[in-house]
């Protein structure tokens, strides 16, 4: 398996259906999403990046969806500013500016065909890559490359191959969302073949996601 369908068609899509209309209407909604993120990939998150200080910087999130996880860390880092980034128009709809203690953009993009140029301090992605088949999955490290200035980090979060993840993949698939784990050679690999000095590594959701911390050289 080496494809994966993907269009701006496919994911306005899911961001629409019944679950994920339903859901945001319940009153606790945002209480439990973010009680779930925090054990899940918040935690995991902190660690990834320590110590490290994004106070002041400009960030930007690619395949962000309704940019959960550039709010926790705008909240906890004190960021100058947020660009996210996404293929759906549905799901960047869903984000409230005003939540945000900093400026926030919002950009619907392709970013395989639409390279890009602007030099941010920090850029990352959770739950993107593995939406990518093939050379794709290169291309996409690369696009995170592309954002950043020398001297910027890239932050990246993919589901690994491993038995945490098969629960996770058989209801994203009932949802009808296709996904092709990595392996930690396979990731290190891309990082290194985009020019990426890798600084920590880290595991998040039980085991389920990988998460690689660079540096541009």
């Amino acid at each position: 398996m080496d494809s994966v369908e993907n269009s701006s068609r496919l994911w306005d899509k899911l961001w629409t259906n019944k679950i994920t209309n339903f859901y945001p209407r319940l009153p606790a909604s945002r209480f439990v999403e973010n009680f779930i993120r925090k054990q899940l990939y918040f935690k995991a998150i902190d660690r990834l990046l320590g110590s490290l200080s994004l106070e002041n910087k400009d960030i930007i999130e690619l395949g962000s969806g309704t940019g959960s996880n550039s709010l926790y860390i705008a909240q906890n880092h004190r960021v100058k500013s947020v660009t996210l980034v996404d293929f759906s128009e549905k799901a960047l709809v869903r984000v409230s500016p005003k939540i945000y203690p900093c400026q926030v953009r919002k950009i619907q993009r392709d970013i395989l065909k639409n390279p890009f140029s602007e030099d941010y301090d920090f850029a990352h992605s959770t739950g993107l890559v593995e939406h990518f088949g093939g050379r794709d999955r290169s291309l996409a490290i690369e696009r995170h490359a592309q954002c950043v200035k020398t001297g910027g980090l890239i932050m990246v979060w993919v589901p690994i191959s491993s038995l945490a993840f098969k629960p996770i993949q058989i209801i994203n698939s009932h949802l009808g969302i296709k996904e092709i784990p990595f392996t930690k050679k396979e990731m290190q690999f891309l990082f290194q073949e985009n020019g990426l000095e890798i600084i920590r590594e880290e595991k998040g959701a039980l085991g389920a996601l990988y998460g690689i911390l660079a540096r541009k050289t």
